[in-house]
């Protein structure tokens, strides 16, 4: 080797050295910073500083350097791990005391709402039930309790159920107060279907007082309807006597049918009928009393010309007056 080529070798090694030594600072100046940023917990920033000291030190094979990154990378990467997790533990337990704050929140004001449905059904207010019953669906539906949604389940049932109880005892009432004048005007087919509807609902219901009422008057219309077809029954029978005794000229058994005929559609108050068979009998009677004038007159007259022939002129002059006052009186 020549002095030139030896002197440009030393250059070179020199060069080299000075190089590396820079190598070398550059990764203390890091390892510096790194060790203040791991001291204060800024982890990520000597994490980032390890893949850069890495990256000094792999083209060098400054192994050692590389392993302590590496070591210090994995501790770390499981501090961050740790951190995370406990930062995550962190958000939960808070969001799991702002969901039992919340939830204890839900039901204090579902108590209070408990305690103003009770009040409400107590005094059968169910418009105030019902606007409670909306404000406790929109608080369950925050909740999300099964338990406390059954519970306002019932409570609802609880409220349709008295409602219904107090709708079907109203209309029990109004219908027997009702069904008196209804019986009345003998009106049965209408009264029969509200008595049947009613206490189907009733049953249904299990309102036991008020079952056995209704249905007392369903058995009391039941027989009053019987006693009122049995009525219709004799009435159109007397209409046919009255007529048939009528045109045979038996005036007193037509007279007589007459007068039962009148009685029974004053019973059921057939007041037409009344009215016009009571003409009738009227007509009937004067009839009879007609046809009785002319029977006496057949006799009183046979009589006086009986006596006439026996020249008892007095007497049959008797029996012709007796006719002649007769007719006056009919007359008048």
């Amino acid at each position: 080797m020549t002095e030139d080529q030896s002197e440009e070798t030393e250059v070179e090694e020199e060069k080299e050295e000075k190089r590396k030594i820079r190598i070398i600072e550059q990764i203390d100046d890091r390892l510096a910073i790194q060790g203040q940023a791991y001291m204060k917990g800024q982890l990520k920033e000597a994490l980032s500083i390890a893949y850069e000291i890495i990256e000094l030190a792999e083209p060098e094979g400054y192994k050692s350097f590389i392993r302590e990154q590496e070591d210090l990378i994995a501790r770390i990467k499981k501090l961050l791990k740790e951190k995370e997790e406990r930062k995550k533990e962190k958000i939960r337990a808070e969001q799991e005391k702002l969901r039992l704050e919340k939830i204890k929140k839900l039901k204090l004001e579902l108590n209070q709402l408990t305690n103003e449905f009770n009040e409400a059904l107590k005094v059968e207010d169910f418009l105030s039930t019902e606007k409670v019953l909306i404000n406790a669906k929109k608080l369950l539906a925050e909740l999300d309790d099964e338990k406390a949604k059954t519970k306002w389940e019932d409570f609802e049932k609880q409220a349709l159920e008295t409602k219904i109880r107090k709708e079907l005892i109203k209309s029990a009432e109004n219908l027997i107060e009702e069904s008196i004048q209804l019986k009345e005007k003998f009106l049965f087919d209408d009264l029969k279907l509200r008595l049947t509807d009613l206490l189907k609902q009733l049953k249904e219901n299990e309102i036991d007082d008020y079952y056995k009422e209704i249905k007392a008057i369903q058995s009391d219309i039941i027989n009053a309807e019987n006693s009122y077809l049995k009525t219709l029954e004799k009435i159109e029978g007397l209409v046919k006597g009255v007529k048939n005794h009528q045109e045979e000229k038996k005036l007193e058994m037509a007279i007589s049918n007459c007068k039962e005929l009148i009685k029974q559609a004053e019973s059921i108050k057939m007041s037409e009928l009344v009215e016009d068979y009571s003409k009738t009998l009227i007509k009937l009677q004067e009839e009879l009393k007609f046809e009785e004038l002319k029977n006496l007159i057949r006799k009183l007259n046979t009589e006086g010309l009986g006596l006439l022939r026996k020249g008892e002129i007095g007497t049959s002059l008797e029996k012709f007056k007796t006719i002649q006052d007769s007719l006056k009186q009919f007359i008048s």
